[in-house]
C-alpha cells in the first residue's frame, strides 16, 4: 500500500460531517477568533474633520458618549510638529527600517490613546460624577 491509498482508506471509515455541521464549526471558529481580536477602550468612534483645504482639517473630535455636548479635541497636524519624537530609521536592510517606523507609530499612538482616555476621564470625574465612561469593543491594532 502506498502513502496514498492509507490516506484514502483511513479518511472513508471517518465520519463525515454535513455540511450544516461544517459550516457551524467554520462560524464558530470565526467568532472565536473575532473575539480574541478585541479589547475594551473607553474612547469613542471620532468626529472626522473636513477634507483639506478646510480651516479645521486637522481637528478630531472624540465628544462624551452621554452627548452632553463635551468633546476632545484632538489637533493632529499640531500634535505632529510639538509631540513628535525623533524617529531614527537605521540604515540596513528593510526589516529594521520597517521595524523601527512600526515602534515609532506605535508609541505616538499610544502617548495619543493615553492623552484622550485622560481627557475623557477627567471630564467624567468633572462633570458625570459617580458615573464611569462607558466601553466599547474595537479590534485591536485599529
Amino acid at each position: 500500500m502506498t502513502a496514498d491509498t492509507d490516506l484514502d482508506a483511513l479518511l472513508a471509515v471517518l465520519p463525515k460531517p454535513t455540511p450544516r455541521e461544517a459550516l457551524a464549526e467554520l462560524f464558530a471558529a470565526r467568532r472565536a477568533d473575532e473575539a480574541s481580536q478585541l479589547e475594551q477602550t473607553i474612547v469613542p468612534e471620532p468626529v472626522l474633520p473636513p477634507l483639506w483645504p478646510h480651516p479645521r482639517s486637522g481637528i478630531v473630535r472624540y465628544p462624551c458618549a452621554l452627548s452632553c455636548g463635551w468633546a476632545h479635541v484632538e489637533d493632529v497636524f499640531l500634535n505632529d510638529l510639538e509631540n513628535s519624537r525623533r524617529l531614527v530609521i537605521p540604515v540596513g536592510n528593510q526589516e529594521e527600517t520597517t521595524r523601527a517606523i512600526t515602534a515609532h507609530a506605535n508609541a505616538r499612538a499610544e502617548e495619543q490613546r493615553k492623552r484622550i482616555e485622560g481627557a475623557i476621564r477627567a471630564h467624567f470625574e468633572e462633570s458625570h460624577q459617580g458615573q464611569e465612561p462607558p466601553t466599547w469593543a474595537v479590534r485591536r491594532g485599529a
